[in-house]
């Protein structure tokens, strides 16, 4: 049986596997951090049976206020120390693998949260790394399904395509903001 000491031992390991994830860039679930408590040899004292993780998980976030968990696009939850991976990267991460989703929510927060429209070639700089071609597929997918009717996008006066979301930006204010930031205030009094 497990005692409360060897819960804290546990806990403060998980804390550590979760901001060594984070250090390297990478957000972590359950499965691994089980994975990461059994080559430590933790389990020994939960008597052969497999630790209660989602109890253990709430138990470590209470106890390190420093680390998040993160809803995952795939159902699972998983975690990160936000000062070394903040939500917005750790959330960019989670998508990497469904570039629909990963552009659409990007060009619709950037919209939202600043507002501007962004640059299509950005989505092919770090952290995104997408190809031209996935940028592409990602954009015909998008056109074809109503659910990103509201993902579009506007050609500056230099011929720089920027994407924004007609939900929260007016077309002609994400036109005026895109050639702002094409070409400058001074070249667009």
């Amino acid at each position: 049986m497990d005692t409360g000491e060897d819960r804290g031992t546990i806990c403060r390991m998980l804390a550590e596997a979760i901001t060594e994830a984070s250090r390297a860039g990478r957000l972590i679930g359950s499965e691994e951090l089980l994975e990461e408590l059994n080559n430590r040899g933790l389990l020994n004292s939960f008597d052969q049976q497999s630790p209660d993780m989602e109890a253990l998980m709430a138990e470590t976030l209470a106890a390190h206020r420093d680390l998040a968990a993160l809803e995952s696009i795939s159902g699972r939850t998983l975690y990160h120390a936000p000062a070394l991976l903040s939500v917005t990267y750790a959330s960019i991460l989670d998508r990497k693998n469904s570039p629909v989703l990963l552009i659409a929510e990007e060009i619709r927060r950037n919209s939202a949260e600043y507002p501007r429209p962004l640059p299509l070639e950005i989505f092919e700089e770090s952290p995104f790394d997408l190809t031209p071609g996935q940028i592409e597929e990602s954009l015909k997918a998008m056109a074809a399904n109503p659910e990103f009717e509201d993902i579009t996008f506007t050609t500056t006066s230099t011929g720089a395509v920027y994407l924004f979301s007609t939900r929260h930006l007016d077309r002609r204010y994400a036109a005026f903001l895109a050639e702002r930031a094409d070409v400058g205030l001074p070249q667009n009094p």
